[in-house]
């Protein structure tokens, strides 16, 4: 009997290969299961904030109560948002960052006896862009509603005789004309404001879609 040669014995002892047959539905699975093991590694905190007893409370699970809970107030404040910008576009007003800067300045000073500008920002968990955008938003309203909150003198008498006992006490007209002057401009941009948007915002193309 001949001697068997190494391949000749490989051969006899090896099974014979089978063709591997992958499942598509396994396979599916299996690669969503990898993905997110990846995922989780790579960006751990941030698709897994907290873990309790072992299991893992997902950001998907937090995004859905939040927009439960809060996803059509946030949706409306967001197309409230699209409408005006569009409408301050679409009036041709230009507003002066040099204006914003100003108001920017203000601000700042009105804040600086209270821990400043920054950290009254971050108890209302916005940033100084955000704050800059709703800035520049009051001025392109004021802008184009600005005739509609002029005041005649007799209109600051009026606004002082009837705060006379209260906000005005013992005060005399001409020491709080122009602190009665900026409430009523106050008063007549949050009417106008209100009416001039609620056109605004009907005669804008709006979709909204179940959330």
């Amino acid at each position: 009997m001949p001697a068997e040669t190494p391949s000749m014995a490989v051969e006899m002892v090896s099974p014979p290969a089978k063709k591997m047959s992958l499942n598509p539905k396994f396979l599916t699975a299996a690669l969503i299961i990898l993905g997110i093991a990846l995922l989780t590694y790579k960006f751990g905190p941030w698709l897994v904030p907290a873990v309790v007893n072992g299991k893992p409370v997902t950001r998907f699970e937090m995004w859905a109560r939040m927009e439960k809970s809060y996803g059509a107030q946030t949706l409306d404040d967001l197309v409230n948002e699209k409408v005006l910008d569009y409408a301050i576009a679409s009036s041709g007003v230009k507003v002066d960052p040099a204006k914003v800067e100003e108001q920017m300045k203000s601000l700042e000073s009105q804040f600086e006896s209270v821990g400043g500008l920054d950290e009254a920002l971050v108890q209302r968990g916005l940033t100084r862009a955000e704050l800059e955008k709703q800035v520049s938003t009051q001025l392109g309203v004021e802008e184009i509603l600005k005739d509609k909150v002029t005041s005649t003198d007799e209109e600051l008498q009026a606004e002082f005789a009837k705060n006379a006992d209260t906000l005005y006490k013992d005060k005399k007209f001409e020491d709080v004309k122009e602190e009665v002057a900026l409430s009523l401009k106050d008063a007549k941009l949050r009417d106008a404001f209100l009416k001039w948007f609620a056109e605004v915002k009907e005669s804008a193309k709006v979709k909204n879609f179940e959330l």
